[in-house]
C-alpha cells in the first residue's frame, strides 16, 4: 500500500510536471510580450531584458497547478474555468445584495427616528395638556367677551356724558381698556405658548403617512410571501429528506466499492509492479530531460551575464567618450540590440521546438504507460483525474443551477410584487374611470346646459330696445359669419352696458329733474306754510280783538249800568268816548269801518240787531254779517289751504316714494354696470377692437353727467357699499366652505333637498308622491298580509290539495309552517 501511494504520488507529480509545461510560460508569444510590457513599464530597461525575465519564469512555471487533461482532451480548460466562476461569483451577489442590504438598513433608520420622534412627542402627555390649554383658551374668550360687551356698553354710556363728566369718568374707562388689552395678551401669550408647545416636537417629527404606508405594503408583501416561503420550506424540507436517502444510498455503494476494493487489491501487485517500471521509465527520461534543460538553461544565463557585462562595459565606454562619438556609438548599440534580437528569437524558437519535442515524447511514454495501467484505472474510478474533474464540475454546475434557481425566484417574487402592485394601480384607474364615466354620465346633459346658458344669457344681456336693433342685426350677421360665441357674448356685454349706460343717464336727468321740482315743490309749501301761519296769526288776533270789542260793547250797554246812571250819553260823554276811539286805534276798525263822529253811541240791542244810531261806513249793516263772512272767507280759506297742503303732501310723499324707487334703481343699474365692466375687464379678449376701446375706455368708470360726475360717482358707490353686508359674505363664504367639505353624495342630497324645498310646487309635489310611496307600501302590505292569511285559513279545509307551485310563496310558508 505503501509503494501504491508513492506511485500515486509520482504520477501526480508527472502529472503536474507535464501541466506545467502546457502552461502559458512556454508561449513564444506570452514571453515576448511579456517582457515587452515590461519594458514599456520601465523605458530605462533594454530590448535584451526580455530574455532574463523569459529565463527568470522558467523555473517558477513548474509550480503552476494549472489542470490539464491526461489525453488531451479539449474541454480541460472547462475546469479552470468553472473554478474561476466559483470563485467570482460570489462577489458579484455579494455586490448585488450590498445596496439591497444598505436600502432595508436605511429603511429601519428611517422607521427608528420616526420612532424616536414620535416617542419623544408623547401624545398621551401632549393631549391632556392641549386639553388644559384648551379649556383656558375658553375661559378666556368668554372673559373677554364678557369683558367686551361690558367695555362696549361703558364705551356708550361715556359718549351719552357731557364733558365734565367725561372728565371725571375717563380714568375709569382707560383702566377698563387697559384690563381688557392686558386679558387679550395673557391669552394671546397663552396661545402662542400652546403652540410653540406643539409647533417644536412636531418640527422634528417626519411625516408618518409614508412610513405607515411602507409598513401595510410590507405587511401585506410579508402576508403574501408567507404562504410561498412555507411552500418552499416544505419543498426545501422534501429535498432535503431525498438528498438524505441519497446520501444513505452513496454511503452504502462507497462501502460496497470500499469491500470490492479490499478485495482487488490482493490482485493488483502484477500490475502494479509493470505500472511502477513503466513509470520508473518516464520519471528516468524526465529527469534526463530536466537535467539537460537545467545544463542548457545555466549556459544561457551564463551567456546573459556575459552580455550584460559587455553592454554594461559597452554603456560606460560611450558615456567616457565625447559628443562626436555619440552617433557611432549609438548606431553600434543599435545594431547590436539588433543582433542580440535576432539571436535571441532563434534561441527561443530552438527552445520552444525543443520542449514540444521533449512534452510530445513524455506523452508518447505516458500514454503507453496508461495503456498498460488501463485496467487498474478503471477500478479505481474514484482516483481518475477525469472523474474528479467531471465530480467537482458537477457540484459547480449544481451551485449555480441553486443560484440561478434562487435569482429565478427572487426575480418571480419582484415580479410578483410588482404585478400586484400594477394590478392595484389598474383597480384604481379603473374605479377613477368608472366614477369619471359616472361623472360623464350625469354630465350627459352638459351640451343642453351650456346651449340653455348661452340663450339665458342672450335674455340677460339682450337689448330689447328697439334703438338696439341695428346691434342686433349686427349679431346675428356675426353668428351666421361664424364668429366665436366668445366675441357674440362680448358683443350682447358691450350692448348692454351702452344700454344701461343710456338708461343711467335718462334716470340721471330725470332725476335731476324730479330733485328741481321738489326742491320748488319744498320751496312753495315753506312759502305756503310761512302764508298760513301769518294767515293764523291774524286769524287769532281778529278773534282776539273781536272779543275784546264785544266785552266793551257788552260793558258799554249794560242795562244795569242804563237803570242806574241812565243814558250811556250821562255817563259816557260824547266828547269823551269819540275821542276815545279816536284815541287808539283797533284792528277792527278794517272790519267795522269805525262810527260817524256827529252820530250818537249805539245801543246794545242796535249792535245786536245790526242797527243803531251811528250808522257804519260799510254800506249801513250790521257788523255780525260782516264779521260771520269774514269768518266764512276764512273758513274756506283755510279748506283750500288745507286742501293744498294735503295735496303738498301727497305730491312730497310720491316723490319721496319715487325718488326712493328711482335711488333703488339707480343702485341696481350701479352694480349691473359695475358687474358688466368688471366682465369685460377680466374677459375682454382679441374680439375687442380699438374702436370699442376708444369709446369706453375705462369700462369701470361710471360717466354721470357734466361736471360733478365723480361726487355722485362716489355718492352711488358709497350707496351701494353699505348696502353690501360683510356679514352676508362671511355667511356666504362659510356655507361655500362646508359645502366644499361635504362628500358628493351630502352635497347631491342638499341640491335635492334645496331643489324639492325651492317652491311651492315642488314641495307639494314631494308630499304627494311620498303620499302616494307610503299608500303603495300600505296597500300592498296589508294586501299580502290577507293573501297569507286566507292562505292559512284554507290550508286545512284541503288536505289532499293541490301542491304550493313555485309562485305561491304563502303555500311553501305554510307547508314549512304545518311541518315544522
Amino acid at each position: 500500500m505503501a509503494g501504491y501511494g508513492s506511485d500515486l504520488y509520482e504520477a501526480r507529480m508527472v502529472d503536474v510536471g507535464m501541466r506545467a509545461w502546457s502552461s502559458p510560460a512556454h508561449d513564444p508569444q506570452r514571453a515576448v510580450k511579456a517582457p515587452a510590457t515590461a519594458s514599456t513599464l520601465d523605458p530605462r530597461r533594454s530590448r535584451h531584458g526580455s530574455l532574463r525575465t523569459a529565463t527568470a519564469r522558467l523555473p517558477s512555471d513548474h509550480h503552476c497547478t494549472s489542470p490539464v487533461p491526461a489525453h488531451g482532451d479539449a474541454s480541460a480548460p472547462i475546469e479552470g474555468g468553472v473554478d474561476m466562476d466559483e470563485r467570482a461569483e460570489p462577489r458579484p451577489r455579494a455586490e448585488r445584495q450590498e445596496p439591497g442590504a444598505e436600502g432595508a438598513h436605511l429603511e429601519e433608520n428611517k422607521f427608528q427616528k420616526a420612532i424616536g420622534a414620535w416617542r419623544n412627542i408623547d401624545l398621551t402627555t401632549l393631549i391632556p395638556q392641549l386639553d388644559a390649554v384648551a379649556s383656558d383658551l375658553v375661559a378666556h374668550q368668554r372673559d373677554s367677551l364678557t369683558q367686551r360687551k361690558d367695555l362696549a356698553q361703558k364705551t356708550k354710556d361715556f359718549r351719552k356724558l357731557d364733558d365734565a363728566s367725561k372728565l371725571s369718568d375717563i380714568k375709569g374707562l382707560l383702566k377698563s381698556y387697559q384690563n381688557f388689552i392686558d386679558l387679550i395678551s395673557t391669552q394671546s401669550k397663552t396661545v402662542q405658548a400652546a403652540f410653540f408647545q406643539v409647533y417644536s416636537p412636531l418640527s422634528e417629527a417626519p411625516d408618518p403617512y409614508p412610513l405607515l404606508e411602507a409598513s401595510v405594503d410590507s405587511l401585506v408583501t410579508s402576508e403574501e410571501l408567507v404562504p410561498k416561503l412555507t411552500s418552499e420550506n416544505e419543498r426545501l424540507q422534501k429535498t432535503v429528506a431525498s438528498l438524505t436517502t441519497q446520501l444513505d444510498e452513496s454511503d452504502q455503494k462507497l462501502e460496497q466499492e470500499r469491500t470490492a476494493r479490499k478485495a482487488l487489491e490482493h490482485s493488483r501487485d502484477s500490475k502494479i509492479k509493470d505500472v511502477e517500471a513503466s513509470w520508473a521509465a518516464v520519471l528516468d527520461e524526465k529527469q534526463d530531460n530536466w537535467a539537460s534543460k537545467e545544463k542548457s538553461l545555466e549556459e544561457k544565463v551564463e551567456n546573459q551575464d556575459r552580455l550584460l557585462k559587455e553592454l554594461k562595459a559597452s554603456y560606460e565606454v560611450s558615456q567616457r567618450l565625447g559628443q562626436g562619438e555619440a552617433a557611432e556609438e549609438e548606431g553600434g548599440r543599435r545594431a547590436t540590440a539588433a543582433e542580440l534580437e535576432i539571436v535571441s528569437s532563434e534561441l527561443e524558437r530552438t527552445s520552444h521546438r525543443l520542449a514540444e519535442i521533449t512534452a510530445r515524447n513524455e506523452q508518447l511514454r505516458l500514454e503507453l504507460a496508461q495503456s498498460a495501467s488501463a485496467p487498474a484505472q478503471q477500478l479505481a474510478i474514484d482516483d481518475d483525474p477525469a472523474f474528479l474533474r467531471l465530480r467537482s464540475e458537477n457540484s459547480s454546475l449544481l451551485r449555480k443551477l441553486e443560484s440561478a434557481r434562487f435569482e429565478k425566484d427572487s426575480e418571480r417574487t419582484r415580479l410578483e410584487t410588482e404585478t400586484r402592485s400594477l394590478e392595484r394601480e389598474i383597480k384604481s384607474l379603473r374605479s377613477e374611470k368608472e366614477a369619471l364615466r359616472d361623472k360623464v354620465q350625469k354630465w350627459s346633459d352638459y351640451e343642453n346646459v351650456k346651449q340653455e346658458l348661452e340663450v339665458l344669457k342672450s335674455i340677460e344681456f339682450a337689448t330689447g330696445d328697439d334703438d338696439d336693433e341695428a346691434t342686433e342685426v349686427a349679431l346675428s350677421q356675426n353668428n351666421a359669419s361664424g364668429k366665436g360665441k366668445g366675441e357674440t357674448l362680448e358683443q350682447f356685454l358691450l350692448a348692454r352696458n351702452k344700454k344701461l349706460s343710456n338708461e343711467l343717464t335718462v334716470m340721471r336727468v330725470s332725476h335731476q329733474d324730479l330733485q328741481t321740482r321738489l326742491e320748488a315743490l319744498q320751496e312753495e309749501l315753506s312759502n305756503t306754510n310761512m302764508d298760513l301761519e301769518k294767515s293764523r296769526q291774524l286769524n287769532e288776533t281778529l278773534e282776539a280783538d273781536l272779543e275784546k270789542v264785544q266785552q266793551e260793547a257788552t260793558s258799554a250797554f249794560d242795562p244795569s249800568g242804563m237803570s242806574v246812571a241812565g243814558t250811556y250819553v250821562s255817563r259816557y260823554p260824547q266828547s269823551s268816548f269819540a275821542g276815545g276811539r279816536r284815541g287808539r286805534s283797533s284792528p277792527t276798525s278794517s272790519i267795522i269801518s269805525g262810527f260817524e263822529t256827529s252820530s250818537q253811541a249805539p245801543t246794545l240791542a242796535s249792535l245786536r240787531a245790526g242797527g243803531g244810531g251811528g250808522e257804519p261806513v260799510g254800506g249801513g249793516s250790521g257788523i255780525l254779517p260782516m264779521i260771520t263772512a269774514q269768518r266764512d272767507r276764512f273758513k274756506k280759506r283755510n279748506s283750500e289751504l288745507e286742501a293744498e297742503l294735503q295735496k303738498s303732501y301727497q305730491t312730497v310723499s310720491s316723490l319721496r316714494s319715487e325718488i326712493g324707487a328711482l335711488q333703488k334703481d339707480n343702485l341696481d343699474l350701479y352694480e349691473k354696470t359695475r358687474y358688466v365692466s368688471s366682465y369685460n375687464a377680466v374677459n375682454r379678449g382679441p374680439a375687442s377692437s380699438a374702436s370699442s376701446y376708444a369709446a369706453n375706455p375705462n369700462p369701470s368708470a361710471i360717466n354721470i353727467g357734466n361736471g360733478g360726475g365723480s361726487a355722485l360717482d362716489t355718492k352711488y358707490r358709497s350707496a351701494y357699499e353699505s348696502n353690501l353686508s360683510p356679514f352676508a359674505a362671511f355667511r356666504g363664504r362659510e356655507s361655500a366652505r362646508a359645502m366644499k367639505r361635504m362628500h358628493l353624495f351630502e352635497r347631491m342630497i342638499l341640491r335635492v333637498t334645496k331643489f324639492i324645498l325651492q317652491t311651492r310646487t315642488s314641495r307639494n309635489v314631494f308630499a304627494g308622491y311620498l303620499l302616494a310611496l307610503h299608500v303603495m307600501v300600505f296597500y300592498f302590505l296589508f294586501s299580502f298580509e290577507a293573501g297569507a292569511g286566507a292562505a292559512v285559513a284554507a290550508g286545512p279545509r284541503i288536505p289532499g290539495g293541490s301542491v304550493p307551485g313555485p309562485e305561491d310563496p304563502a303555500g311553501w310558508h305554510n307547508e314549512a309552517e304545518g311541518a315544522s
